[in-house]
């Protein structure tokens, strides 16, 4: 959701932040902040616990990495305002 949802939808703006997503709105963009680094580990502790409960079945943790690794590819500062593929890009 913080990677996909565009504009602001909970709060006021007037439009300000209509082209950043909510993950580049967090924190005003800055990166490394105590909510971003949170964020970041939530995903990394649910793969840590499902590969654990999976039993580390092989096919499972695939998915598994897979999913985190598009989830914490999209996290990098690198990542600030690129849309892949053009996905969420705002026509200006």
């Amino acid at each position: 959701m913080f990677h996909w949802t565009l504009g602001a939808p909970f709060r006021f703006d007037q439009g300000d932040h209509d082209g950043l997503t909510l993950w580049e709105q967090i924190d005003d963009g800055h990166q490394f902040t105590p909510a971003r680094k949170f964020l970041t580990a939530v995903p990394t502790i649910l793969f840590l616990l499902s590969t654990h409960y999976t039993h580390y079945d092989v096919p499972t943790f695939c998915v598994n990495f897979v999913s985190l690794l598009a989830v914490l590819v999209a996290k990098l500062p690198s990542m600030h305002r690129v849309r892949i593929f053009g996905i969420n890009k705002v026509d200006e």
